[in-house]
């Protein structure tokens, strides 16, 4: 199995947290980064979502890029909020199926925890997801994995996102 990590793309500010949207340069990440993936022959089986709006529409964007072909319905889901405790998001991940690709799009700083927990790495500052990067994990447990690409939007061309 492979989990790919991603944290949502770059989003406006907006005075209630859940409800921001991507920005413009979020949207351009999420699409750039998704076509990449595309090129590389990824095709999710699965796709999770945390139930912020940057995150659906992140995953939104990523989805309809990726499996043109077959077409999946990401899933919200609590697990990939930040105040889910490792053990819980440990029992969750543990209980998806143990083949194919399955996407997850999240939140810092849980979900680089989560990649750092599975990669056995103990330095808080070892692994940082930007927004709109992607860590492609593979794993026969869900537990503990290998890193088998790191995707940042630097590595990909794209710079900071900047305001509209």
């Amino acid at each position: 199995m492979k989990v790919y990590f991603l944290r949502h793309a770059a989003a406006l500010d907006g005075p209630v947290d859940a409800a921001r949207p991507l920005s413009p340069g979020g949207r351009r990440q999420a699409r750039k980064l998704a076509r990449f993936l595309r090129r590389a022959g990824v095709q999710f089986d699965l796709a999770f979502t945390s139930p912020l709006v940057r995150a659906r529409q992140t995953i939104e964007a990523v989805c309809t890029i990726t499996n043109q072909g077959e077409r999946i319905e990401p899933q919200v889901t609590e697990a990939l909020l930040n105040d889910t405790s490792p053990a819980a998001f440990a029992q969750w991940l543990e209980a998806l199926p143990k083949e194919g690709h399955v996407l997850l799009v999240g939140h810092e700083p849980s979900l680089s925890a989560h990649v750092r927990r599975m990669l056995e790495l103990k330095n808080a500052v070892s692994l940082e997801l930007a927004k709109g990067a992607v860590a492609c994990i593979k794993t026969t447990d869900q537990r503990r994995g290998v890193l088998k690409f790191l995707i940042t939007p630097k590595s990909l061309g794209l710079g900071r996102d900047r305001p509209a």
